[in-house]
């Protein structure tokens, strides 16, 4: 193998157009069920402005019987199974690519040369506790996937999937996916792409969330759990009013939220709406968790100071109606 991989721009192209078309399917097939791989929410944690404790909200999805959707992906969970593996195969037998391992078809081979070491995407640097899972989860599904492909000795139940491996003949006991982990799957596959191309950038949260997602994935990649506890991303909404400064209680919303979502491992954005004492005119800002995790007691900014963090107001906004709850 190549002893000085190369990871340029040409290398990336040749990677999103390789895997183009399956991490779109499996972000696609989610979003269609509405459980989509990474979700967009709206303000969780609301602090009035007469100062009343804070209003919390929570986002789930429902499942209907009769939703089309969620038949949809019970019905598809061998197709999302199948191309989740692709993605990964796509994705490592490029690494192996780029490291010079010759090009093969047999995934025996693909799994000895990447368990020899191969120099991963410089995204992998600092984080081989994300490479090594990914090895580990693509060997033990790959004989499910000839399963699926070959043998179809697999059956699927309420989005749950039971595959049993089949070598010359011999089934052997069958190996349970529910659709939790069938979507753990998914969003590792995807994220490690997203993350590797650079067309998404990893954060505080979308760290955690990917070490516990792998974490639920233990059974599968057989490594020590990382002992990443369940993390939750919000948006915090404060109402002052509008002057030359802002000052908000830190500490006062991270005992809020440790009251509330205890045992979570929490990372939040601050976002604050400043309105005039006549309700005419309201400003917004939005202080992202980078800026607020090594802050201890109050954030005091001067408005002159901070006006990089000037933000729209969240939509359909009504001031009086925010001023009176």
């Amino acid at each position: 193998m190549s002893p000085t991989p190369v990871y340029d721009s040409i290398a990336m192209n040749d990677l999103q157009a390789r895997t183009q078309y399956e991490a779109w399917l499996l972000e696609a097939v989610y979003d269609v069920a509405g459980v989509p791989v990474i979700a967009n929410l709206p303000d969780q944690l609301v602090y009035p402005a007469s100062g009343a404790p804070p209003v919390y909200t929570t986002f789930v999805a429902v499942k209907m019987g009769g939703n089309w959707r969620h038949h949809f992906l019970e019905a598809g969970a061998p197709l999302v199974f199948v191309t989740s593996f692709k993605l990964l195969d796509m994705l490592l037998e490029w690494v192996l690519e780029r490291n010079g391992a010759s090009s093969t078809f047999r995934f025996s081979e693909k799994i000895k040369s990447l368990k020899k070491g191969v120099t991963f995407p410089p995204f992998f640097d600092s984080k081989p506790w994300i490479s090594d899972r990914l090895v580990g989860i693509y060997e033990y599904l790959e004989p499910l996937r000839g399963t699926i492909i070959h043998s179809r000795h697999f059956h699927t139940s309420d989005g749950t999937l039971c595959v049993a491996k089949s070598k010359s003949g011999v089934v052997s006991p069958e190996v349970v996916i529910n659709a939790d982990a069938l979507r753990n799957i998914a969003v590792v596959a995807v994220s490690s792409l997203r993350y590797v191309e650079g067309s998404w950038v990893m954060n505080a949260y979308t760290e955690k969330h990917l070490r516990h997602t792998l974490d639920q994935l233990g059974h599968l990649h057989g490594l020590p759990s990382l002992g990443q506890k369940q993390p939750v991303f919000l948006t915090v909404r404060v109402c002052l009013t509008l002057s030359d400064a802002v000052t908000v209680d830190l500490q006062r919303i991270r005992d809020d939220i440790a009251r509330i979502l205890p045992g979570h491992d929490v990372v939040f954005d601050l976002r604050i709406v400043a309105v005039a004492e006549n309700g005419e005119k309201a400003v917004g800002y939005l202080f992202p968790w980078e800026e607020l995790q090594d802050k201890e007691g109050q954030l005091c900014k001067l408005t002159a100071d901070i006006l990089c963090f000037e933000r729209p107001l969240p939509e359909n906004f009504d001031i009086q109606a925010y001023r009176s709850i």
